[in-house]
């Protein structure tokens, strides 16, 4: 059954025998898929132990002396505390280096990467790439001790709420941003104005997702309206947080002299246009924007960053997709994911300080993002016989 069939015999095909036949090959593919996980788990933890050099780690590295205690960093507050304390709690197995954690944690978190892989609709073979890229990200810099993984468990909670058997959309938004807020009380405080900008973003698309028709204009006008209520939120920020808007507003003038001699900083997203005030503000943002869905001048750096560079540009792709067929979506649970993903973005244009920072946090809302990748809106048949099965089915 696994073998390439003739057009001709495709097209001799019953409904019923392409249907199974596509199965089978969906069956096929989503097994391959599961069967190289665990491979590329493997390989992302040798280049951790034994190929990448610490800079790249140097967060990990804060936290693990703050855990352990040996002072080799000079310990940081904030999230970096908060950090090191729940790593601090939850070491049952006295782990000691890096990779001790690097390893326990990549077993734990990509056994439940297997389960969502395994819940979500079989892959094509672009969307097989992804999956295993991100599964590669995450076991190289998300599954491990740090930050992001605690950003991990947090889009994994909003995962579970969108697979809750509740038929009102509206109260898992509002758990999802609910969960986002939490996070934002003792963790990332940036992450109430992401929780904000979700339930704006599930307004703006639920106003286009009942819509008949959607051409090129309202893939612009749903593009203005989210662009307009980050204006309006800063517009509301500079009335009643003064203090919180000029943070804002002076965010990435900072980034260069933060990030210093730091891995990220080769990676720094500074304003183009430099000034002041907010009409500036938001040509800058949406510059950015498009600077960090479309990072040309990331794979400029050099081959290294290559695989970055082609990573984010399908993220964009299967999120340009998604919206342009927006009122063809009937999954609630897609939707409401790509409320939460768009949401999050939004917020990142504002708050990520370097491409760098940008991928690994990205690659850190898998849960939330390989809901928007493992769908049937997203197949590309590339070969003949899937072109074939596909057309017989949807005839």
């Amino acid at each position: 059954m696994s073998a390439t069939m003739t057009p001709a015999a495709i097209r001799g095909m019953t409904r019923t025998e392409r249907r199974r036949r596509r199965f089978a090959l969906e069956t096929r593919n989503k097994n391959t898929l599961l069967a190289l996980v665990v491979p590329v788990m493997i390989a992302a933890k040798i280049m951790v132990a034994y190929v990448l050099p610490p800079k790249y780690f140097y967060d990990n590295n804060r936290i693990l002396g703050q855990v352990t205690g040996n002072g080799f960093m000079q310990a940081w507050g904030g999230s970096y505390e908060v950090a090191a304390d729940l790593f601090r709690s939850v070491n049952f197995f006295a782990l000691e280096t890096m990779v001790d954690w690097s390893i326990c944690l990549g077993i734990i978190f990509t056994a439940l990467a297997v389960l969502m892989i395994i819940r979500a609709d079989a892959p094509d073979f672009l969307q097989s790439l992804f999956v295993l890229a991100t599964v590669g990200l995450l076991n190289i810099y998300i599954f491990t001790i740090g930050k992001d993984i605690i950003q991990f468990s947090f889009f994994l909670a909003v995962y579970m709420i969108l697979l809750l058997p509740i038929d009102n959309s509206l109260v898992k938004i509002l758990l999802s941003c609910g969960v986002l807020y939490y996070e934002s009380t003792f963790f990332r405080e940036y992450y109430v104005m992401i929780a904000a900008l979700i339930l704006a973003v599930y307004v703006i698309l639920a106003l286009f997702h009942s819509r008949q028709q959607l051409g090129v204009g309202s893939m612009l006008i749903i593009i203005a309206l989210l662009f307009a209520v980050i204006y309006a939120m800063m517009m509301t920020a500079q009335r009643i947080m003064p203090d919180e808007y000029r943070q804002i507003m002076d965010l990435r003038a900072g980034y260069d002299i933060a990030f210093g001699d730091s891995a990220d900083s080769a990676t720094l997203i500074l304003n183009l246009i430099p000034g002041d005030g907010l009409p500036l503000f938001m040509v800058n943002y949406v510059i950015n924007a498009f600077r960090m869905m479309i990072p040309i001048e990331l794979a400029m750096r050099g081959v290294y960053y290559l695989p970055f560079f082609v990573f984010q540009c399908m993220v964009t792709a299967y999120m340009v997709n998604l919206l342009r067929q927006i009122n063809r979506i009937n999954d609630p649970t897609l939707f409401l994911a790509l409320c939460v993903f768009l949401g999050y973005a939004l917020g990142s244009f504002i708050f990520e300080p370097d491409f760098g920072s940008w991928t690994r946090h990205e690659a850190a809302t898998f849960p939330v993002l390989h809901l928007l990748v493992l769908n049937r809106y997203q197949k590309v048949p590339l070969t003949q016989e899937e072109r074939l099965l596909v057309k017989g089915l949807d005839s």
